[in-house]
């Protein structure tokens, strides 16, 4: 950081080693998770090691369900500069910047309370689902799915097209472990029980698809802005005059 006379400085965050740093995170998580089921599945939970519920993937309140909430922030903080940089630079796809931002936002929020668990039980009563659909809030999500598919579908094809095939490869990662893979731990839980072999290894198939989906999508964030921008320039202001400063400097 280098301080200026007014009390100001400039804070540099690497936004490629924070990529970096989060697939080795990611990678980190994914294999504690791994750890935790073959110890579990060979001791069980008897011990002084308990469940070892907090690297559990499958577990709310644990470290991979805040990590993810974490890079879900993230991907949500990036988005959001590079809508602000291309409203302003260009004055187009603002909009779509802006709702996609939320929207990790309200993914981040949800992954840490699991507000989506809440429709289950009220839809899979209420349709009478069972099997592929046990946990029936696969269905919303993929009329959800479908439908931001069609809305975001014009942004994409505007993208440049490294931008949009690895923004596409991250949310088929992603969606294919928390819809596709999820419905098949459903029908797993169902038919055969929480504790059997098909479902522990749909779980741990459908938690890492997740992770891994979010990191890819964090490094394609990362390579669509530093091929736009070299760099881009934040300002925090605590007064008027503060706030004054900062534009004269922006316009020196």
């Amino acid at each position: 950081m280098r301080g200026n006379s007014h009390g100001g400085g400039a804070i540099t965050i690497d936004l490629a080693a924070i990529g970096r740093w989060v697939c080795v995170a990611s990678a980190i998580i994914i294999g504690l998770g791994i750890v935790r089921e073959v110890v579990i599945w060979n001791i069980g939970n008897g011990t002084a090691l308990k469940d070892l519920r907090h690297i559990w993937l499958d577990a709310e309140l644990s470290l991979p369900a805040y990590y993810s909430s974490l890079v879900m922030l993230a991907c949500a903080a990036i988005i959001l500069v590079i809508g602000a940089k291309s409203r302003r630079e260009r004055g187009g796809d603002g909009t779509h910047w802006l709702i996609l931002g939320i929207g990790f936002v309200v993914m981040a929020i949800d992954e840490s309370v699991s507000i989506h668990e809440s429709l289950m039980m009220p839809v899979r009563n209420g349709l009478g689902l069972s099997g592929v659909f046990h946990y029936a809030w696969v269905v919303p999500g993929l009329i959800g799915v479908a439908a931001l598919g069609l809305y975001f579908l014009p942004f994409l094809l505007r993208l440049p097209r490294r931008s949009a095939m690895l923004f596409v490869a991250a949310g088929g990662l992603y969606l294919g472990g928390a819809l596709g893979v999820e419905m098949i731990g459903g029908l797993m839980e169902e038919t055969r029980g929480k504790e059997s072999l098909g479902y522990i290894m749909s779980m741990v198939v459908e938690e890492s698809l997740e992770i891994i989906g979010l990191s890819v999508f964090l490094c394609a964030l990362v390579d669509h802005f530093a091929r736009q921008w070299t760099s881009v320039g934040i300002a925090l202001v605590a007064s008027e005059q503060a706030r004054e400063r900062a534009v004269v400097a922006q316009r020196a």
